[in-house]
């Protein structure tokens, strides 16, 4: 259970990130086109995401999916935070590649932990439940919004609800790792 509240905790934190980026690039950034800037965005993040997956299957294997696990949080929380630092496309690109590749760590050793700790004869029912933390996660993650909108309008101009969703996600990252210490690994 440990482990499903940490993987819920941590995809909480960019789901919100996910959901609300064009319109932090439409407000904040001011890019003439959102919608395909943010799909730049998303690619440089996933071919990050994807480099360290493979990556982080060896890394993995070699030092332990805990270890690798702190270190995903790390690499995360400070690709999500300094984003919102970022005053052009290009350093909201490298800090998103940032936050991939620590998208990417977390991804291959938080799976390769629930395959340890899920007894084998209910092993499916166990790894189905974590499906439970990303998909609730990602729902929550939407109910941002209103609060993100609210703080806006609140200080207009100053864009306090983008920067509360980068520290909100930031922070919600870092706080999986007080789950993580929970987990007794075998």
């Amino acid at each position: 259970w440990w482990l499903i509240a940490e993987r819920a905790l941590f995809l909480l934190g960019i789901f919100g990130v996910q959901a609300f980026a064009q319109y932090y690039l439409q407000d904040v950034i001011r890019v003439p086109d959102p919608p395909k800037q943010t799909g730049d965005l998303l690619a440089a993040l996933t071919v990050a995401l994807v480099i360290l997956v493979l990556i982080g299957g060896w890394l993995t294997d070699k030092y332990g999916a805990k270890r690798v696990l702190y270190i995903a949080t790390f690499v995360a929380a400070t690709g999500i935070f300094f984003m919102m630092f970022a005053t052009d496309m290009r350093g909201v690109t490298i800090f998103g590649a940032v936050l991939g590749a620590g998208i990417g760590l977390f991804l291959t050793s938080n799976w390769a932990l629930a395959n340890g700790l899920a007894p084998e004869a209910e092993a499916g029912k166990y790894l189905g439940l974590t499906n439970l933390a990303t998909a609730g996660s990602g729902a929550l993650a939407r109910l941002e919004g209103p609060i993100l909108d609210w703080l806006n309008a609140a200080y207009p101009g100053a864009w306090i609800g983008y920067k509360s969703l980068f520290i909100f996600g930031a922070v919600c990252i870092l706080l999986s790792l007080f789950m993580l210490r929970k987990i007794d690994v075998k």
